[in-house]
């Protein structure tokens, strides 16, 4: 492989300037992976299929589309009827039925359950095929060329199961047992002991010569005008693994870099007092380096050396961990230096550095793959995935490695002793499958008509990353940083604490994932501020174009935001655009502006005159102090100043249905009742506050942060009036010492602070419903 040169320089031509040869090459014909022999073990002494799977009539023929098929060119056809192959508890006694163990086997094995609330699962057989696409732009749409049976279980009265086994299961021939030429989209055996690193080299060779420089080059970094981290990176250093030892990496070159799960225990690292005796050729190789070295970074290093590639990067030895200066610029560059990567060796099936990467080495593959002889010469395979490892994977709730995935343009990730290669030109390809044509070309699947402009992806990757855990709590912003750049950018922005300040109305507006708790290293109106996944959803009840977005939200907002000092009675109007460099506050917003710039409407019927912030000191409350925001160009305390409407309304058990069709969690739903004793709408509240919050019904006080809808609009229509709902923050207060109260004020002489409890809504023209001396513009301090 050239990958390995020094003098292949990082900087290369466009795709178009590429040699007479490389552009042969990309239209030569390209060779099928050879067939492996079967293993000896797919079929066991007494083995024969029970009644029920005798009665499918199974034969090669049925495993392929051919001329005169019913399928015959007959796109996105549905599963056929399923057979039922009967309970679980009564499959698994069929102990010589290969069929049956196969099914289960391809379900998930051991994870099925025989009942679910005392009801039996049972497992179905249905037909559907598999074949090319012909267009990657609609990647459900295949031209059938095999067909698969995929095995699906339900209980018996119908439903479906809570519990998650693999997904999208598929049967199919083994490619051994073809009754045509082809083998394409069946099932490739696979080595037994150990990984084909022939095959990885192929895939790399595959990809560099079909793909071209698209899969090798980030869009981020270009965006971002980012270049090599030779350039941006003090001292940037790589593994050389020929050399064995540490090296500064020359300029340009192409590495490999390694994301893996740390684990608890401490583990060698560079240091001011080694970092010289690393640098010396073969220092690796010394025992008292070699032997303190954890199994996984060795494994990388193995891996790194079977693929062609000359340097390694790994954080723990390539950044030196006493050096804190050193240190923090390397960690806030973790999307350059896995941006510009030309691999990512993911040790994704390794819960810690001590671990190892299965299958690198003889006797490590894990258990056989799932092969059934059901009649001599005619085997059966569950075509295996790779992301049914995922759930069973501390790698993927660990939050430092999100973005080192995330800006990866090419990776090879170990799970379940299997390797896989991802690039920009192919969602996967494996051992057990051979690489499809239209893979090979590198087609890719399209963005759609809000390609560049969808909000959704940039809320989507705040609500992975919010989902992940971390083992020290202040890197909440740190393992966030590279990504924090791209949505900069790509939303011309600044961000306070995690939330884009250029419409930061309506990203406050997020809502619980799963079950969470509060963490006390930053504010609770951000995700940031609690251990548990956000939703934020602004693409479902509104619209996916950024640039309609930023207009929408100018006419559904009243709020002058500031953040104040925790110590001083300073505040400073937050800053919207990330190219905004006003770095005082100082440029207040004109008369009758909203924080958007447009005219601010009337729409309460009181005095909403009063926006400026009241000179308030928090320093005797003791508040917190939160985690530095280090993705802010303009950092702040955390805690926001602002006037708004206060109303008091009646926390009781809800009358109306709950609807709530989101995944199972412990939250407690609770009505927002008015003076009538009209339900106005609904929180749902975390467990931890329910219990120190027990009695109801009670008072207690909302804020109104901005309009919104509770549902997508009807047809499309997201700018009429219909459907937008006042969204109302369910706030407890704190004062000196810490304490907890329903209602509050930062005046009186001893001001108090509120923090987030829940967000629901009230219909606009519920304001009248309030309790108490009704609706009333107050002043709030939020953190």
């Amino acid at each position: 492989m050239t990958s390995s040169s020094d003098s292949d320089s990082w900087e290369t031509e466009d795709e178009s300037t590429d040699p007479a040869g490389a552009q042969a090459s990309k239209s030569a014909a390209v060779e099928t992976l050879p067939l492996l022999p079967v293993p000896g073990d797919v079929s066991q002494p007494g083995d024969k299929l029970c009644d029920v799977c005798a009665a499918l009539s199974l034969e090669p023929r049925r495993f392929v589309v051919l001329p005169g098929d019913k399928e015959w060119n007959q796109l996105s056809q549905p599963d056929d009827d399923g057979v039922s192959l009967g309970k679980v508890e009564d499959m698994r006694k069929k102990t010589g039925c290969p069929m049956c163990r196969l099914a289960l086997a391809a379900i998930g094995g051991s994870k099925v359950p025989t009942h679910e609330d005392a009801d039996p699962v049972c497992v179905t057989l249905s037909w559907n095929t598999d074949g090319p696409l012909p267009d990657p732009r609609a990647p459900w749409s295949h031209r059938p060329e095999i067909r698969i049976l995929r095995p699906y279980v339900r209980k018996q009265s119908g439903g479906f199961i809570s519990k998650r086994l693999n997904l999208f299961p598929e049967i199919t021939l083994l490619a051994n047992d073809s009754p045509t030429d082809s083998t394409i989209y069946f099932v490739r055996p696979i080595s037994l002991d150990k990984i084909d690193f022939t095959v990885v080299r192929r895939w790399l060779d595959l990809c560099d010569a079909h793909h071209g420089k698209a899969c090798r080059r980030n869009p981020v970094l270009k965006e971002l005008k980012r270049s090599h981290p030779t350039k941006e990176v003090p001292s940037f250093r790589c593994i050389d693994v020929e050399q064995n030892c540490v090296v500064i990496l020359p300029s340009g070159c192409r590495y490999a870099a390694l994301s893996y799960v740390w684990g608890q225990k401490k583990f060698f690292a560079t240091l001011t007092t080694n970092v010289k005796d690393l640098e010396e050729p073969q220092s690796l190789s010394k025992p008292e380096y070699l032997d303190q070295i954890p199994p996984t970074i060795k494994d990388a290093i193995h891996v790194t050396k079977e693929i062609g590639f000359k340097y390694l990067w790994v954080d723990n030895l390539c950044i030196v961990q006493n050096d804190p200066v050193l240190k923090a610029k390397t960690i806030k560059t973790m999307d350059l230096v896995y941006s510009a990567a030309d691999l990512v060796i993911v040790a994704a099936g390794s819960v810690d550095a001590y671990a190892g990467i299965s299958g690198c080495h003889t006797g490590t593959r894990g258990p056989r793959q799932p092969i059934e002889e059901l009649a001599p010469g005619f085997r059966l395979a569950f075509k295996e995935r790779w992301q049914d490892g995922i759930e069973n994977a501390a790698y993927y709730t660990r939050a430092w490695t999100f973005q080192e995935t995330h800006f990866a343009t090419r990776s090879l990730v170990f799970i379940d002793g299997k390797v896989v290669f991802r690039c920009q030109g192919v969602d996967v390809w494996q051992e057990n499958v051979f690489e499809a044509p239209d893979a090979i070309k590198g087609q890719r699947h399209g963005g759609g008509a809000y390609e560049g402009d969808d909000i959704g992806e940039f809320e989507g990757l705040i609500q992975t990353y919010s989902e992940r855990v971390l083992s020290y709590e202040e890197d909440i912003y740190s393992a966030f940083a590279g990504v924090s750049r791209q949505i900069m950018f790509r939303f011309d922005t600044d961000l306070c604490h995690g939330i884009p300040t250029v419409c930061f109305d309506w990203f406050l507006l997020w809502g619980p994932l799963s079950d969470q708790v509060r963490r006390a290293t930053a504010p609770s109106w951000s995700w940031a501020g609690w251990r548990g996944g956000t939703f934020p959803r602004i693409w479902d009840w509104y619209n996916r174009s950024i640039q309609r977005i930023k207009k929408a939200i100018r006419r559904r907002t009243w709020i002058i935001w500031y953040q104040r000092a925790t110590s001083s009675t300073d505040c400073k109007l937050l800053v919207r655009h990330a190219k905004d460099e006003d770095t005082d506050g100082a440029s207040a917003l004109k008369a009758n502006k909203n924080f958007y710039g447009s005219r601010a409407r009337r729409r309460f019927d009181m005095d909403c005159s009063k926006r400026e912030p009241t000179k308030v000191v928090l320093e005797g409350l003791n508040p917190p102090t939160y985690t530095e925001d280090i993705l802010s160009n303009h950092k702040g305390s955390g805690f926001l100043q602002f006037w708004t409407v206060s109303l008091t309304l009646q926390l009781a058990e809800p009358t109306s249905k709950n609807e709530d069709l989101g995944p199972a969690h412990k939250r407690h739903r609770l009505g927002i009742f008015a003076r009538s004793g009209r339900e106005l709408g609904t929180v749902s509240v975390h467990q931890p506050w329910l219990e120190s919050n027990p009695l109801f019904p009670q008072e207690r006080e909302f804020i109104l942060l901005c309009e919104r809808r509770d549902k997508r609009a009807e047809g499309g229509r997201f700018d009429d009036e219909e459907g937008w709902r006042y969204m109302a923050l369910l706030i407890e207060w704190r004062g000196e010492n810490g304490v907890k109260t329903a209602m509050g004020s930062i005046d009186g002489g001893k001001p108090m602070y509120a923090e987030r409890v829940a967000l629901g809504s009230i219909g606009k023209k519920d304001l009248k419903e309030a309790l108490g001396d009704g609706p009333v513009w107050k002043e709030i301090i939020l953190g």
